[in-house]
């Protein structure tokens, strides 16, 4: 009877991951987060809004968290921690304490053992403070909870990256707290740690996908740019290129076309373009698994196309990305296995451009 009370959450479990999000990204990072070095695997910063309106969902939510051995802790730090406290403990699955220096691996071990969410309540710090006392060690991920979710730029729309250390893309809605300022600090003192902010209903689709449903904040990415590839390092370049597209290349003569690449410092995404009388044809853009959903493809392709104007490139009719190669190109046409776009190419070349890729052989085997 166990044994089959347990096949039944099993699949109740994996049709809920289902709906969340593509199998291969969600149990990606269900391996990444089970094997984690900390105390929980997360740090919950809800404001008072967000538990106003959303205190059922969220205990849902973190209920199911604990399903998959994931035990992420809630942090209530400021003027308003009581007053959020209050609301919480009316949900049976959360168990408080204050926060106190060398008490909090055996608060969460001891919330762990009874299946219950820890909450750290620490009302005379202000959250900055107490995420500098639990940074890094409690937890590398932090997710802000607002209940108006991620934040939007000034038309109102979400913007899903916001790079504390570099010039934003898009100016920020009027926020009551300064969310970025908190994310440039932290980014800074405790280097590596991820932080991100969602909404209550969209936090677990925040957690376990690469696309997210919030705003990331980072400190932005340093992109080398390279004419020829004389200078790059061709092995790291190799090894990305493969474990990004998951296959092995048919052979490596095609670098020696490559007239201008750009790279992330770490060799975790590379963009390789090639001479062609129509502009430059776009061979490969690749981002590491462990680098996706970091923003680091929008960074990659903003450096491109603020400096090369006309641009082609194809991609296989299944691949997941084309939806956003849809909203970046001027235009596209499908030919056999390939969709094809282009960007600022001369409408004169356009056929000429489709035959090219059409005709082009596979890199890959």
């Amino acid at each position: 009877m166990l044994i089959e009370t347990m096949i039944a959450l099993n699949k109740t479990i994996r049709l809920f991951l289902d709906s969340i999000g593509r199998r291969d990204e969600y149990e990606f990072y269900l391996n990444k987060f089970q094997s984690g070095p900390t105390d929980c695997f997360a740090l919950l910063c809800p404001d008072a809004g967000s538990i106003e309106a959303g205190a059922e969902v969220l205990a849902f939510d973190l209920h199911f968290l604990l399903r998959l051995e994931l035990v992420p802790a809630i942090l209530l730090a400021g003027d308003e921690a009581m007053t959020m406290q209050q609301t919480l403990a009316k949900e049976p699955i959360f168990i408080f304490q204050t926060l106190e220096k060398g008490t909090t691996a055996s608060f969460i071990e001891h919330a762990r053992a009874q299946e219950r969410v820890p909450v750290l309540v620490a009302a005379g710090q202000s959250l900055e403070e107490a995420l500098l006392q639990l940074l890094p060690e409690t937890a590398q991920r932090v997710h802000f909870i607002r209940a108006a979710g991620g934040l939007k730029n000034t038309a109102g729309e979400l913007v899903p990256y916001v790079y504390t250390h570099k010039e934003n893309f898009q100016a920020l809605e009027a926020l009551p707290f300064d969310y970025p300022a908190l994310g440039k600090k932290l980014l800074e003192t405790r280097p590596g740690v991820h932080l991100s902010i969602t909404s209550p209903i969209n936090l677990l689709e925040e957690i376990f996908t690469v696309k997210g449903a919030g705003t990331l904040f980072r400190k932005g990415s340093e992109i080398l740019h390279f004419q020829g590839l004389e200078d790059a390092d061709r092995g790291r370049l190799l090894e990305l290129l493969e474990t990004a597209f998951g296959k092995k290349l048919a052979g490596t003569d095609f670098l020696d076309n490559v007239a201008h690449a750009y790279i992330e410092q770490d060799y975790r995404g590379a963009v390789l373009l090639e001479e062609h009388p129509a502009g430059l044809y776009l061979s490969k853009f690749a981002v590491g698994k462990e680098a996706r959903g970091e923003g680091l493809a929008l960074e990659l392709w903003r450096e491109v196309h603020e400096t090369h104007n006309a641009l082609f490139w194809r991609s296989n009719v299944n691949n997941p990305f084309n939806s956003w190669y849809h909203k970046e190109s001027n235009g596209h046409h499908h030919a056999g296995k390939w969709q094809i776009y282009w960007r600022g190419v001369d409408p004169s070349d356009i056929s000429g451009i489709i035959e090219y890729c059409s005709a082009r052989g596979e890199d890959f085997c």
